[in-house]
């Protein structure tokens, strides 16, 4: 009730008139803001809470007993996991409401992490009947991990509009890479002064902390024709207003698989996610095995990736936008079909090159062209699909979300066992080949949507043409025929 009462007071309850709204504490930019920022923490305690696990890996093979092997295969279980998760998690969420769902998942999110301390804290490490108890609670850690992408981009779209939706939503999507940097930070802080497992024990308590706020301040959708905008979309879509916070439907599993671009877009982001995970996991070692990079520069040289994944973010953001804007309709596609083709030439470079100088900078140009695709399918373009009008208004942002990323997911888990196989048996420069034809495929899988939106822009202007002309013939027709019955002489209008 707490909650509520603070929520009305900040948003403006749902049967509150517009002078009570407009009297609410924070005005329509604020409280979009304030939405912004709140999931953009959240998700990146998800990210803060996953590196710090890779953060202790080393103390778990020094001190808990497990192999390297053993860690594979648990990170294996987890990235299946955690693939599956984000089918499940994006139905449950639009079944049940996203913010509902993303504070159980938080919590159990929460909780996991104080199971594997309480294990680690009791000696059972990677041995017996403890190992199985690890992968295990691994495997259900990537379950509810799934929760936090999907729920957090499904209210970033309830809260803001089609218009500039990218560039919002690819500065939002930076809150992947801010959670790495976080969550590194404070395990090092801890990690030379604490047992390993405390770390896990803070990074959930953060998870906590913040499961407290969203409860609190988050609503997960805007109260209806609360904002601005909401007027714009109503009126093109012709739907009734609904708070979709407190009731609404969500679409049927068939309706979602049927909207358009869905599949393409899923597949090309397949290959895409399996492309990013290879650099993100394998360049230090590459650079420091395949070209003979000391460690600590490999590791300085393999962060231009993230930062060129953050620039990419925006600038595709900004781009699909114009596109957006010049269509009158979402369309996405020319952006990624553009940055996807122009990614094939810094791959090449690492393929074909050993020049570290010259290597430094394709892996930030990778960053950039890569970077800005993948945020784009998911954030963005995923609200554009999940608000499709054949969905008649129904929630299914939160599954649609899902269905693309846990494509993905499947793709970055395939990825790691081929890198290995490929470098142990064939060297790096099969690496890159493979990664060269992942590219190709994601590029020529675009290309489908980028032909039929292009194809929907040509009906719709060729149908405003039409339009535009009927109206003027009938306008002359009802002036003339006017003329005529107020005038023996008849006048050219």
């Amino acid at each position: 009730m707490l909650g509520k009462g603070i929520q009305d007071c900040i948003y403006g309850g749902p049967d509150q008139s517009e002078e009570e709204r407009a009297k609410s504490s924070c005005t329509m930019d604020a409280r979009m803001l304030l939405v912004a920022f709140l999931t953009f923490v959240t998700y990146m305690m998800y990210h803060a809470q996953r590196i710090s696990f890779s953060a202790v890996a080393s103390s778990l093979t020094e001190e808990a007993g497990f192999t390297a092997t053993q860690l594979g295969v648990m990170s294996t279980g987890y990235m299946f996991a955690y693939a599956i998760g984000q089918f499940i998690c994006g139905r449950f969420a639009d079944t049940v409401r996203p913010k509902r769902a993303l504070v159980w998942g938080m919590l159990c999110c929460a909780l996991l992490p104080i199971i594997e301390g309480l294990m680690g804290a009791s000696s059972c490490g990677g041995e017996g009947f403890c190992y199985s108890l690890w992968i295990f609670a691994r495997i259900a850690e990537g379950l509810v991990q799934a929760s936090g992408w999907t729920c957090t981009v499904a209210i970033m779209g309830n809260w803001f509009p089609q218009e500039g939706r990218g560039l919002i939503m690819g500065l939002w999507a930076t809150n992947s890479n801010v959670g790495d940097i976080f969550g590194l930070h404070v395990s090092s802080a801890f990690l030379d002064s604490v047992a390993w497992y405390v770390i896990l024990w803070v990074m959930a308590g953060f998870m906590i902390l913040w499961t407290v706020v969203n409860m609190i301040f988050l609503r997960g959708a805007p109260p209806p024709f609360s904002l601005n905008w909401q007027y714009e979309e109503a009126a093109s879509t012709k739907l009734a207003a609904v708070d979709q916070e407190i009731s609404g439907s969500s679409a049927n599993l068939c309706q979602i698989l049927r909207v358009p671009g869905l599949l393409q877009y899923s597949f090309s982001y397949m290959f895409i996610k399996l492309v990013n995970y290879a650099l993100f996991l394998w360049l230090p070692f590459y650079l420091s095995k395949g070209i003979g990079v000391d460690k600590s520069l490999a590791s300085l040289m393999a962060t231009r990736f993230d930062l060129g994944f953050i620039v990419g973010a925006i600038l595709a953001g900004l781009a699909s936008d114009v596109t957006t804007h010049w269509a009158r309709m979402p369309m996405r596609s020319p952006v990624v079909s553009s940055f996807l083709l122009l990614s094939l030439i810094p791959m090449s470079v690492m393929r074909f090159s050993s020049d570290p100088e010259v290597i430094k900078w394709a892996i930030f140009c990778c960053g950039i062209l890569q970077g800005g695709p993948a945020d784009a399918l998911t954030s963005a373009v995923s609200v554009d699909l999940g608000k499709h009008p054949s969905l008649q208004g129904a929630r299914a942002t939160s599954t649609v979300t899902g269905i693309i990323d846990g494509t993905g997911a499947v793709g970055a888990a395939v990825g790691q066992y081929m890198v290995g196989m490929l470098s142990d048996q064939f060297g790096w420069k099969s690496v890159f080949l493979f990664l060269l034809i992942c590219l190709g495929a994601a590029f020529l899988l675009s290309l489908f949507r980028l032909f039929k939106e292009l194809a929907d822009v040509r009906a719709a202007r060729k149908a405003e043409i039409g339009a535009v002309s009927a109206n003027g013939l009938g306008d002359g027709i009802d002036c003339a025929s006017e003329s005529s019955e107020d005038s023996e002489d008849f006048q050219p209008c």
